[in-house]
């Protein structure tokens, strides 16, 4: 067995434990991801095999910003972000552009998380400005996926602030980013990239929508959301299918407001009851109260407007 055999075995394995434990939302996995990325640690060394070390710090932020995000640990964030700036003193533009741009998309990654978590503007900032400086190397002439996974990236991060600060401009650029990253996997055989895109970008279109009682624009955003539920369904990808309906179903709810229209009360309703179906487990609690929120406000609503 050659000297760096057993770190790539033990790095292939904690992939494995990642990859497993992310698609099955299952924390101990993801967890046992990140022991298994720490002892891949011990077996490099940043002085003799300094990208492999990179490497390894880059990957144990990925699986410290999954379980974070789920355990709602920030000290993990945090973790997480030290493990990008250790790997980010090796990888730099010029000489290692494509894990130098990995490594601060992931850094961006894991400061979203945490301005999300506190309603930060200044982490949400942050993680803008990594997600804008990856783009430096993911340019959509020369990685056009990962460019596009930027666009939406960022279009994310400014629905965010839009939404934390009232900023209609940052809502705006939200829009822009997502119809950029639109336009590229459009040319792409990327359904589910396609559908996830049209359901953010709803989400963007149907909360400026409200601000500005636009009619047309929260018209977009049901468009957008029917859109991504032509790709997503409730079998094969129920939360993703869940999400995109509750979408539809505020979107709709707020075209009522506008329209008085009974009709997409109704509809907005019974999408909310069979989304919550989808939303079990544990792990949705919050999404579930937000939803049978919405569902009560919708029915609120239709009793009022039906007198």
């Amino acid at each position: 067995m050659t000297a760096g055999e057993p770190w790539r075995q033990t790095m292939a394995q904690a992939e494995i434990l990642l990859a497993e434990g992310e698609a099955a939302e299952d924390m101990s996995v993801i967890a046992d991801a990140v022991s298994g990325f720490n002892a891949a640690l011990k077996l490099t060394s940043r002085v003799d095999v300094p990208l492999d070390w990179a490497k390894t710090q880059s990957r144990l932020s990925a699986a410290l910003r999954a379980l974070a995000a789920r355990i709602d640990d920030p000290v993990m964030l945090h973790a997480a972000m030290t493990a990008c700036d250790a790997a980010l003193e090796v990888y730099t533009q010029r000489n290692t552009p494509q894990d130098w741009a990995r490594t601060v998309a992931l850094l961006g990654a894991a400061q979203v998380v945490l301005g999300e978590r506190d309603s930060d503007p200044v982490w949400l900032q942050a993680a803008l400005n990594s997600y804008h400086s990856a783009t430096a190397v993911y340019t959509r002439d020369a990685a056009p996926t990962d460019w596009a996974r930027m666009q939406r990236n960022c279009g994310a991060v400014l629905s965010l602030l839009g939404e934390r600060t009232g900023d209609t401009a940052s809502l705006r650029n939200a829009i822009d980013h997502y119809r950029a990253a639109l336009d590229e996997y459009s040319q792409q055989d990327a359904p589910l990239d396609l559908a996830l895109t049209q359901s953010n970008l709803g989400q963007a279109l149907r909360v400026l929508g409200e601000r500005d009682s636009d009619r047309d624009m929260l018209a977009g955003a049901v468009e957008a959301c029917r859109s991504a539920l032509e790709v997503y369904t409730s079998d094969a990808a129920p939360l993703e299918w869940a999400m995109a309906s509750t979408n539809l179903a505020n979107a709709l709810v707020a075209l009522a407001t506008i329209e008085n229209d009974s009709a997409h009360l109704d509809e907005a309703i019974a999408i909310y009851r069979r989304a919550l179906a989808a939303l079990d487990g544990p792990e949705r609690l919050q999404q579930r109260a937000i939803t049978r929120y919405n569902l009560k406000r919708a029915e609120d609503r239709l009793s009022a407007l039906r007198g």
